[in-house]
């Protein structure tokens, strides 16, 4: 590399619902690189509100990328070419190797998801040649700098880290791969944080958590403020498969009730949910927004959803969504980012009081409900929600570049190796694992310690019921080490535990040799 160079680095976060680019200019003088200026946000000529919407819009054999972007939006309006339009496909990626992937990441498989994101890829590092890099062919003047997971690096040996990896670098040649830099999204957003001086703490005790919402994942991350660096150094993380996208999904089904849209038409035409989706996006953006700046709100947010399918038929009405709407509609989902919170603290080994300070990053951190509840829990005056939250990851990549090469080490370091001997060092005991059994006159479900399973009567349920009294998404089971907890979701029949009718999206406890009724089906529960 020449040894004095001015370059050009180009951060890209290819979020599950949005991407964002950003542009840093760097002068490297000596094995260092010194950043000119802040990272600038950078859009293409596709972007909309500055950032490029994660939808295609492929040719009728799905072989290529006709459009992208709020373009590729345009066409969930037209019945004919609504089937090409494909989304949401992030959280698909590597959903091969869990052993229950919850319903959103098995809209595509593996391999699937890799190849959408190429095909986006391709058009944006092309499009970015010709907007932003004239020079024609890219060469050791620029950069490029891309977020990641870090549990993609984590479990699994890296296997999907390794595979996104060889999917982004197969999208620039072969001579050009060296300029790529890959850097987890929670070192990005501890780069920016710093940079903005937003990690502060009392003393050289204090605890920084950092939570990063996304379209489909949130991670924890705790640090200890370090008197000497500033910096922080690592104590632990804490993630799961949780994201804005679940509340879209949720709001989704209310609409289609709203609109009285028949579930065979959503089961069989997954492009109608596609549609529902985004729809329920942009109204739960809107209602948080407007609770974010007034608290109270003004009047609810309402939009006109207007959808002609293939047939002719024609489904259009003004939707409005309340926080008392909302609230009905994805309590659950607050109950689980509760538990999420909860689970992270004791997984780390903190207790709250040890807290100073926790920062909201991420596309998904903006939701009012889950602000409340963090101010409630650590207090208010210890929860920062960051200035445009969804760009601290993109921005923070574009940071990442400036340091010394031969002295450069991350902030935190995320690797298998570092969580082996942690393990090591505190061996956990291995628990007899048990499940639970739901039995009834002709129906047997087993409930595995592995995470949390729903009933109902939609396919994509775990325990799937088909019959007319239970609800789509009916109730939900979260086994616990010793106990089996079961929400209702707020069915239209209910769910009753020993004929006792429950609240919806509260928990409570099953036993052995309970009773539980969903619609005009009771099961007994056992464990095994």
């Amino acid at each position: 590399m020449i040894s004095n160079l001015q370059q050009a680095l180009f951060a890209l976060d290819c979020g599950a619902t949005n991407w964002r680019l950003y542009r840093s200019s760097y002068n490297f003088t000596g094995g260092r690189a010194e950043l000119i200026g802040e990272p600038q946000i950078s859009p293409l000529t596709s972007f909309t509100d500055r950032k490029l919407p994660a939808v295609l819009f492929l040719n009728p054999d799905g072989t290529k990328l006709e459009s992208m972007g709020e373009v590729a939006q345009n066409y969930l309006e037209d019945e004919a070419g609504r089937e090409r339009v494909r989304e949401y496909f992030k959280p698909c990626i590597g959903a091969h190797l869990l052993k229950n992937p919850l319903p959103h990441q098995k809209r595509f498989d593996h391999a699937e998801a890799l190849n959408l994101t190429r095909m986006m890829l391709e058009a944006v590092v092309e499009q970015i040649r010709q907007e932003k890099w004239r020079a024609g062919k890219y060469d050791e003047r620029i950069l490029f700098s891309f977020a990641f997971p870090v549990h993609w690096r984590m479990d699994f040996e890296g296997q999907i880290f390794n595979e996104y990896r060889d999917t982004v670098l197969s999208c620039f040649e072969e001579d050009f791969q060296d300029q790529i830099r890959f850097v987890p999204e929670p070192e990005g957003a501890i780069l920016n944080l710093q940079r903005q001086g937003l990690i502060a703490g009392d003393g050289d005790k204090a605890v920084t958590i950092i939570i990063d919402v996304g379209g489909s994942t949130t991670d924890i991350v705790a640090g200890q403020i370090n008197p000497k660096t500033k910096g922080l150094d690592y104590i632990g993380r804490y993630g799961k498969a949780f994201g804005g996208g679940l509340y879209d999904a949720e709001l989704a089904m209310f609409v289609a009730d709203s609109l009285s849209i028949p579930v065979s038409i959503i089961s069989e035409q997954p492009a109608v949910m596609t549609t529902l989706r985004i729809f329920s996006q942009r109204l739960k953006e809107t209602l948080s927004r407007q609770k974010q700046s007034s608290g109270n709100g003004g009047q609810a947010p309402q939009r006109t959803f207007s959808m002609i399918l293939e047939n002719g038929e024609v489904y259009r009405r003004v939707i409005q969504l309340t926080e008392k709407v909302f609230n009905e509609v994805t309590g659950h989902l607050q109950n689980d980012f509760i538990s999420i919170i909860e689970e992270a603290l004791q997984k780390i080994g903190i207790e709250g009081k040890e807290i100073d300070q926790v920062v909201l990053v991420g596309g998904g951190s903006q939701l009012f409900t889950q602000v409340q509840h963090l101010r409630e829990r650590f207090g208010e005056e210890k929860v920062l929600l960051a200035d445009n939250p969804d760009e601290i990851v993109v921005q923070g990549i574009g940071l990442e570049y400036g340091k010394t090469f031969e002295d450069y080490k991350p902030t935190i370091i995320f690797t298998t190796e570092i969580l082996k001997e942690m393990e090591a060092a505190e061996p956990e005991i291995e628990k007899e694992k048990t499940h639970w059994v739901l039995k009834s006159d002709e129906i047997r479900f087993t409930i595995d310690s592995d995470g949390i399973k729903k009933l109902g009567r939609d396919k994509s349920n775990h325990l799937h019921i088909d019959r007319e009294k239970i609800s789509r998404y009916h109730a939900e089971f979260e086994p616990l080490d010793d106990e089996l907890q079961v929400v209702d979701l707020k069915s239209t029949n209910g769910t009753f535990l020993n004929d006792e009718k429950l609240s919806p999206n509260q928990k409570y406890k099953v036993s052995p040799g309970d009773r539980l009724r969903f619609g005009d089906i009771e099961f007994i529960c056992e464990n095994e």
